[in-house]
């Protein structure tokens, strides 16, 4: 590294070495015009001499002059060289790092309604997860939520009894299947018809369509890739809207193959488990990676924002008994086993003849009810919260359930 005491004492010299090139300059002049006006004689010779020197001597000044100016744009060009060298010895050096702080996810950056958020998008719907990362659970709860504003339809090939509510239309053979791919396009058609005649007048009648597991949907059913790309182009404007789900987000497991931006561009893309921190670590996000990591379930990413996907907290399949309810705990509190207790009768009965619910005592518990009131503050539905207690999904007996939860 060149030091700069260095640099400016040649930078001195320059600056002195033309003041002396300057002063030679103008003695050659005097000593020629005096030499022109002085008579013949030795004085003459002199003063001729002394011209000739003084000349002499400013070439040598502006050769040392020039040489000056070389060396330092030598010396320029050596610092410049010598700075690149040691910026990139920095830059290749393994512990040149920089750590910028990682801010934590705050409450109100998480979707806490990822059904709701849904259907603000008015997209299709993409669920990407592995095995046991709740893909089945996360649709069913969109079902559940749903089910009074949309006609639903579903093809799954590995259905099962009771795998979906009773107003669910479920296609479960593979030829079933092609021909309803066939009947979906052509619903599409005369729905579009329809639209063209009525214009903004058009308010259709919304439908979901589920299809579990798209891969092998695809290796049986040709007509899906046509059926795919079809339905996610036109079918949100009349709408017909998609819930696929896969294990991979890449286009060929949507059978949208050299079709990518149809994916991104039409669908609301939630990944569940591990292939929501796989997403996180390609967004390079730690903070999203700490927070999804925290919990096995229950988590996710849709549109790569995190948002709860309240169908994996906690089990469908709790047991329900006509005095003992249980609840997981790893989610929500457990209420105060209240078994050896005695409750007041007569306060329930009061409550019970006022609201004129004409349930046994059986059906009616306080300590279910507690439960009940629990799981509503934390925001679950309330249709859930009835069917899992109560095994009640409408009617009378629905709506006076309804209102006795929501007293205070």
């Amino acid at each position: 590294m060149l030091h700069n005491a260095f640099i400016q004492e040649i930078i001195l010299l320059k600056s002195r070495a033309k003041t002396l090139l300057v002063a030679s300059y103008i003695a050659c002049v005097l000593s020629m015009f005096t030499t022109a006006i002085t008579p013949r004689g030795i004085n003459k010779i002199n003063l001729s001499l002394l011209g000739f020197i003084s000349s002499v001597v400013g070439l040598c000044f502006a050769q040392l002059e020039d040489r000056l100016n070389l060396k330092l744009e030598d010396l320029n060009i050596q610092a410049r060289v010598t700075s690149k060298e040691i910026y990139a010895g920095l830059l290749k050096d393994n512990n040149f790092s920089i750590t910028l702080p990682v801010a934590p996810i705050n409450e109100v950056d998480v979707i806490t309604d990822v059904v709701e958020y849904w259907k603000k998008q008015e997209k299709h719907l993409a669920i990407v997860g592995g095995t046991g990362d709740g893909k089945s659970f996360t649709i069913k709860h969109f079902i559940s939520c749903i089910q009074s504003e949309y006609s639903i339809v579903t093809y799954d090939v590995d259905y099962a009894r009771d795998d979906y509510p009773e107003c669910v239309d479920i296609k479960y053979d593979y030829v079933d299947i092609e021909q309803a791919f066939v009947d979906d396009m052509e619903e599409l058609e005369n729905r579009i018809a329809v639209r063209r005649q009525l214009g903004k007048k058009y308010i259709p009648d919304k439908k979901l369509i589920v299809g579990e597991e798209m891969p092998a949907l695809a290796e049986e059913c040709e007509s899906l890739g046509v059926w795919m790309r079809k339905m996610s182009k036109r079918g949100r404007k009349v709408g017909l809207f998609i819930a696929a789900l896969a294990q991979n987000d890449t286009a060929e497991n949507f059978s949208l193959k050299g079709d990518a931006s149809i994916l991104k561009s039409n669908f609301c893309l939630l990944y569940l488990g591990k292939k929501a921190i796989v997403r996180a670590k390609q967004l390079k996000n730690d903070a999203l990676v700490d927070w999804l990591s925290t919990t096995s379930k229950g988590r996710g990413l849709i549109d790569d924002k995190p948002c709860i996907i309240t169908a994996n907290t906690y089990s469908p399949t709790s047991n329900i008994e006509a005095n003992n309810v249980q609840v997981s705990s790893e989610v929500l509190p457990i209420v105060e086993d209240s078994t050896n207790s005695k409750i007041d009768r007569s306060s329930v009965e009061s409550e019970v003849e006022v609201l004129e619910v004409p349930f046994s005592e059986v059906d009616f518990d306080a300590k279910k009810l507690e439960i009940a009131r629990i799981l509503r503050a934390e925001n679950y539905s309330k249709n859930k919260i009835i069917k899992l207690l109560w095994d009640v999904e409408g009617g009378r007996k629905y709506s006076e359930l309804s209102k006795l939860i929501d007293e205070k």
